[in-house]
């Protein structure tokens, strides 16, 4: 299953599965080297428990570029205010 780490909350962090919108928490040393907030991963649950978690480096990226590409567009969009400003 796809899923993504939300946040960190203390020592714990908060993952949302992508299919069911199911949230989870695990403590940050259960989880791979390098995760952190904003991290795709593929896991494993059963009986509603996570059992294999890893990083999943194409769904990162691919979701990285998105983001990237999005605040480039913003960022390419005309700088003045459309309102006249008054002296």
């Amino acid at each position: 299953m796809k899923a993504y780490i939300d946040r960190f909350e203390g020592n714990l962090a908060v993952i949302i599965i992508e299919e069911s919108k199911q949230q989870f928490t695990k403590p940050i040393e259960q989880l791979p080297e390098g995760a952190t907030p904003g991290i795709w991963l593929r896991v494993t649950l059963k009986s509603e428990d996570m059992i294999e978690i890893e990083i999943d480096e194409d769904k990162t990226n691919l979701a990285k570029n998105s983001v990237n590409h999005l605040m480039a567009q913003l960022r390419s969009k005309k700088k003045e205010s459309k309102f006249k400003k008054k002296n």
